[in-house]
């Protein structure tokens, strides 16, 4: 569970670009750095970014244009918009465009190492489910989208590798050799644990009242089986973004 994230930084001001490339790396992360729309385009083609750091207005091609087309390739990518203007209607089109975030120039460099060791947080994950091959799969499919995966296949299993791990995201079936996954959600909120829980089951009328309670309680979402394995990674995209959202407000 080593998996650096990666920041992509899109700025026509290089001092500001290098500075913060600089940061970032110092944090642990890998960050790559360009000039302008068309360059990280280009970039996001041949790589993967978990999150774009990209300035509103740029010549030629402008941030909000270069949103609009990195949320059509890496729709799961989250981008926080830079700028130096207060009221543009450039900043309005961002939000609406799907930016996470609009934050004012000069930076504020306390809130920038706050959403980085948050994305890193949300970055982690354990799966909990006693079919193996299906943890496997999952596993596989989330990997490819750069998060540290881990996996546990009983209650007991799962209570271990989360104090192990300590995961921001929890993926868990309900019906778990014959045991019931809440129990692990229990087990987790009783410590303190504000990490997010997706349950997962293949037994929704039979667990419909318990589900319920979960979802106003405990769970952010639940998902029945089987499922399309991309309506998972969107679940996750759609707490990733207000968790995030949280940390720079």
């Amino acid at each position: 569970m080593n998996k650096k994230i990666s920041i992509l930084i899109v700025d026509d001001d290089a001092d500001l670009g290098d500075s913060l490339s600089d940061i970032l790396e110092a944090k642990g992360c890998r960050s790559k750095f360009v000039t302008s729309g068309k360059e990280a385009l280009s970039i996001i083609k041949e790589e993967q970014f978990d999150a774009i750091f990209l300035d509103i207005k740029m010549p030629e091609m402008n941030g909000v244009e270069t949103l609009n087309c990195i949320k059509k390739s890496s729709p799961l990518t989250s981008v926080v918009m830079i700028t130096a203007y207060a009221e543009d209607k450039l900043v309005e089109e961002a939000m609406i465009e799907g930016a996470l975030k609009i934050l004012k120039k000069p930076l504020d460099l306390n809130k920038i190492m706050s959403f980085i060791e948050k994305l890193q947080r949300l970055k982690t994950l354990l799966i909990v489910d006693d079919n193996k091959e299906f943890c496997d799969t999952l596993r596989q499919y989330i990997d490819k989208h750069s998060y540290n995966v881990s996996t546990a296949h009983s209650v007991t299993d799962g209570i271990e590798k989360y104090d192990k791990y300590q995961t921001e995201f929890l993926l868990i079936d309900m019906k778990l050799n014959g045991n019931n996954g809440l129990e692990i959600v229990n087990a987790i909120r009783e410590a303190g644990s504000k990490s997010s829980v997706i349950l997962m089951s293949g037994y929704a009328d039979e667990y419909k009242s318990l589900i319920d309670d979960a979802i106003k309680n405990d769970v952010d979402h639940f998902i029945a089986k089987p499922f399309q394995i991309s309506n998972v990674i969107e679940m996750i995209g759609d707490v990733t973004r207000k968790r995030l959202q949280e940390v720079l407000k």
